[in-house]
């Protein structure tokens, strides 16, 4: 007859799982300067501690408005400053100096602006009206993020980038040197 040792462990009946053997604990939690500075906030999820509540501009829509603006201007003030290189052709390619409005200028004072031309030019007026849309937007639109909080210690309150930037300082005089590195 075959017994089993006693210190074997058998499998619990009805196909459960076996549990975890002891020894096995979870990883301390990170120091709080080891934590990312701003972390995505979305509605309903819990607020991790240490962290609060701050907004911004939503920056995705300033980037696209300021792209969308800047292209069809960068283009409208290359093609009048070449145009205008001769100082004959101001009265006429002047306006596209101006934003946003300039283009449409240009369209009554160029001579023979007609077809293409005509079209291209309200091309670039709409395109800059829409890139000051999307930046007035942006600005208009907050965005909610969580940033890493710091608590007062007893040294005072401490700004995230003392905090978080761990760098020493070198100092240099006339007739001496000095080296602080703050923990």
């Amino acid at each position: 007859m075959s017994q089993t040792p006693p210190d074997a462990t058998l499998a619990p009946p009805g196909g459960a799982q076996m549990p975890f053997p002891h020894g096995y604990y979870l990883p301390p939690p990170l120091p709080p300067w080891a934590n990312p500075r701003t972390i995505e906030y979305v509605e309903g999820d819990p607020v991790p501690r240490g962290y609060g509540f701050k907004t911004r501009a939503d920056r995705t829509l300033v980037g696209a408005g300021l792209v969308t603006f800047g292209v069809p201007y960068a283009l409208s003030f290359t093609v009048a400053s070449i145009a205008t290189l001769g100082d004959e052709d101001f009265d006429q390619f002047g306006p596209l100096f101006i934003p946003f409005v300039g283009p449409m200028i240009a369209a009554t004072t160029l001579e023979g602006a007609e077809g293409s031309a005509l079209f291209w030019l309200t091309m670039d007026a709409v395109a800059q009206v829409g890139g000051l849309l999307l930046y007035v937007a942006g600005f208009a639109h907050e965005e909610v993020y969580l940033q890493r909080q710091f608590p007062v210690g007893a040294r005072g309150a401490r700004d995230a980038e003392d905090a978080s930037l761990r760098a020493p300082t070198l100092s240099i005089g006339a007739s001496s040197a000095e080296l602080r590195w703050r923990f």
